[in-house]
């Protein structure tokens, strides 16, 4: 009985003292991919909603994150509407943002109503000339065109009449993405949390751990009357 609880002692310290100092070690903005500590909890990561291609790129929203080819975009989003070619990189849309990103996949910066734009967007188009930078933006209720480099709204002079078509990912690609979103899914913090209160075991591990805590005081009891039998 000792040596078991003495097991479970060293091993609620180290996870007690790891989930105080969870903040300096960045435990709660780390994650782990383990197919196998997924799989144990049951988590699932969910199939790529859609996705729209330029070129030999893509842009591809997944639950609620947004991919750049293989590479997250900072943020939460909910919607999808399309990805243009600009000058500097690429410009995808949701609903009520535009995002800019570079050739290299970085986030540029991401427009939305403070900047003018709509909401309710459903399609975007880009101008023949890059240069110009000018984007064409498709709404229920009107038709816009926008200068991305003064940020200027007029409504369009004739109506958008190509959009972008949903495009299906390769294999590999779609493996990547779901790979790593599903990296953001389990922290270590939780895992740590969960060793600590015997829940990473489901009830059976709570209950394990009850056990130990009983254990322990008869441990302490014990301990006290032999120590206590023995100074008389």
């Amino acid at each position: 009985m000792g040596i078991v609880s003495a097991l479970f002692v060293v091993l609620l310290s180290i996870s007690g003292l790891a989930l105080h100092h969870s903040l300096s070690l960045g435990l709660n903005a780390r994650f782990t991919n383990s197919d196998l500590l997924l799989n144990w909890y049951d988590i699932e990561v969910p199939d790529i909603t859609l996705s729209y291609t330029v070129d030999e790129h893509s842009v591809s929203l997944i639950a609620d994150a947004l991919y750049f080819d293989d590479i997250r975009m900072p943020g939460v989003f909910s919607t999808l509407q399309g990805l243009v070619g600009t000058s500097f990189g690429y410009l995808a849309a949701t609903d009520t943002q535009l995002i800019l990103i570079s050739e290299a996949g970085e986030l540029i910066e991401i427009l939305g109503s403070v900047h003018g734009v709509p909401q309710g967007i459903q399609h975007i188009q880009g101008s023949s000339n890059f240069a110009d930078g000018t984007v064409y933006v498709s709404t229920r209720e009107a038709a816009l065109q926008v200068n991305l480099n003064t940020l200027q709204w007029v409504n369009a002079e004739a109506s958008i009449r190509s959009f972008n078509t949903l495009a299906k990912l390769d294999g590999d690609k779609t493996a990547a993405i779901q790979k790593d979103y599903g990296g953001s899914l389990l922290s270590w913090e939780r895992f740590i949390l969960d060793i600590h209160s015997g829940r990473v075991l489901g009830g059976m591990g709570v209950f394990l751990v009850d056990l130990m805590a009983i254990l322990f005081v008869l441990m302490a009891m014990t301990g006290v009357w032999i120590w206590s039998r023995r100074r008389s």
